[in-house]
């Protein structure tokens, strides 16, 4: 029999299993991932009642609504492309115009925000134009109903001035593609012939939003992400959600594309979309997946998807200086070391940071530290997550291997070494996991909420039996987690930052 694994055509005997045909083909599988199977496909097509408008200003949508007016924008839409926007007050934007054959209507009505209906200058169907409304407002404009409503995009509106052109009214054209399909982790499962079977996802991804990559490169470090929201037009994984990306590509969101919430309360949420969205500022469009759409129809709310990426990372951290110049001679890329430069020094920081700008630059700078000087840390995800949480982001544990802390006191005298925290990150940290007769030697905490220098991290160099690691009192402290003193090696009253790693337990 023949069937297709991730666009590749392969022969296999009838009644072999994926565990056999992985195997003797020598396709990776990762363990868990959801794979997809589709047994017979149709693809069609069908147009909405919305309508996109793309101006040089950005994009919106107009959803029709079932009237005259309605229908005609349908028929003529066409004729207001290239026209340009005549004028713009603070209540409607005007754009136009064309020729109908409309029926003048003198009779007052009122519009809501964000409604589109045509304007007859001087009651003239001969110059007609298509109106955008702002405001509510009320006004004997010649028409009798609305065209529609703006549904996406309303955030361009306050953007569009005199003079801006209309590029393009395009129908939203929807492909469905019926599917004769499963899903399963099951390696024993027996494809028949002509099935097409996908293992993982593969994103190309944008070389213009070097952070954002970054961000994808975090979420996917174990080789899939989980799937936590599945809708009709895309599906998100919140693995990352709550870590700040910045805004670097927000064009407009494709069938396949992939993006990084940048704003809100979804903040760090990537998304891969099914169907088109409009252009958003919320939004950072860092890649497109090229291979594997098809897995994407097929995931549901739970799933894991295994996904590659095209650049592969390039954070060298965690790696020896010697692994790093290997991993880098194979890119074409040129490596200089510093600090600790011996073949077995442990790599804790690298210039340029990104991937993207060090394919660009073919240089990359590497600061070595030894193995021995890197701090481990058991953290109590169990008994205080939000304050975890915290920790992982301001050290950097949240996307990396080798966290940073910055030492901003250390008091022999009261058994203590306090680092910089985030102040407006702590604003959340409730109580949780606070001492209760002592704070232990080794104990990392960090003061909540309930007290003036919120978010401050300290570790506790001998027990106490009143103040925790930052110094504070035990209802003001979370133990975040805790560190072997026994085996640290540096000073604390020389070193201006130290390096820490996470260990399970």
């Amino acid at each position: 029999m023949e069937i297709e694994i991730d666009g590749k055509k392969i022969e296999a005997k009838d009644g072999s299993t994926l565990k056999e045909i992985f195997s003797n083909n020598n396709i990776y599988y990762q363990k868990g991932t959801t794979i997809g199977i589709v047994k017979k496909e149709t693809e069609k097509s069908s147009y909405l009642d919305e309508f996109l408008v793309t101006t040089n200003k950005g994009s919106f949508v107009i959803k029709l609504k079932d009237t005259e007016e309605g229908k005609l924008f349908k028929k003529i839409s066409k004729q207001f492309e290239n026209k340009i926007v005549r004028w713009r007050t603070s209540t409607l934007i005007a754009i136009g115009s064309v020729p109908t054959n409309l029926t003048p209507s003198k009779e007052e009505k009122t519009y809501n925000p964000w409604d589109v209906f045509f304007i007859l200058a001087g009651f003239d169907s001969n110059t007609t134009y298509i109106a955008l409304s702002k405001k509510t407002q009320k006004g004997s404009y010649g028409t009798k109903n609305t065209i529609g409503k703006i549904t996406q995009g309303r955030h361009v509106l306050p953007e569009i001035e005199e003079g801006d052109t209309i590029l393009s009214i395009e129908p939203v054209e929807v492909f469905t593609v019926e599917k004769d399909f499963e899903t399963t982790t099951d390696l024993l499962y027996k494809p028949k012939n002509a099935e097409r079977i996908f293992t993982h996802i593969l994103i190309k991804l944008n070389e213009n939003t070097p952070m954002a990559t970054e961000h994808i490169f975090s979420l996917t470090k174990e080789g899939f992400i989980s799937i936590d929201e599945v809708t009709e037009s895309f599906v998100s994984s919140k693995g990352l959600l709550g870590f700040d990306v910045q805004t670097e590509n927000s064009n407009l969101r494709k069938k396949n594309s992939v993006s990084v919430r940048t704003e809100g309360k979804d903040t760090g949420v990537v998304y891969i979309y099914k169907k088109e969205r409009i252009t958003t500022p919320n939004h950072s469009v860092s890649g497109t997946i090229t291979l594997g759409s098809e897995l994407i129809e097929m995931l549901k709310k739970g799933d894991k998807v295994a996904v590659k990426t095209s650049p592969q990372s390039l954070s060298l951290l965690g790696l020896a200086q010697k692994e790093a110049e290997a991993r880098l001679a194979s890119e074409g890329i040129k490596q200089e070391r510093s600090g600790d430069v011996s073949d077995e020094a442990v790599i804790v920081e690298q210039e340029p940071p990104f991937t993207a700008e060090i394919l660009k630059t073919k240089t990359v700078k590497t600061l070595g530290v030894d193995i021995n000087n890197i701090i481990e840390v058991e953290l109590y995800e169990d008994k205080a997550p939000n304050t975890v949480k915290y920790f992982r982001k301001i050290t950097g544990l949240i996307n990396k291997p080798i966290g940073k802390l910055d030492i901003q006191f250390a008091h022999p005298s009261v058994s203590l070494v306090a680092f910089e925290g985030g102040s407006i990150e702590a604003g959340g940290l409730i109580p949780e996991n606070s001492p209760s007769e002592v704070s232990n030697k080794g104990d990392v905490g960090v003061t909540n909420m309930s007290r003036q220098h919120k978010g401050l991290i300290g570790v506790r160099l001998k027990e106490d039996k009143a103040y925790g690691p930052t110094g504070e009192e035990f209802d003001g402290t979370n133990i975040v987690g805790r560190i072997d003193l026994d085996k640290v090696k540096i000073d604390f009253n020389t070193e201006k930052s130290i390096y820490i790693k996470e260990i399970k337990k």
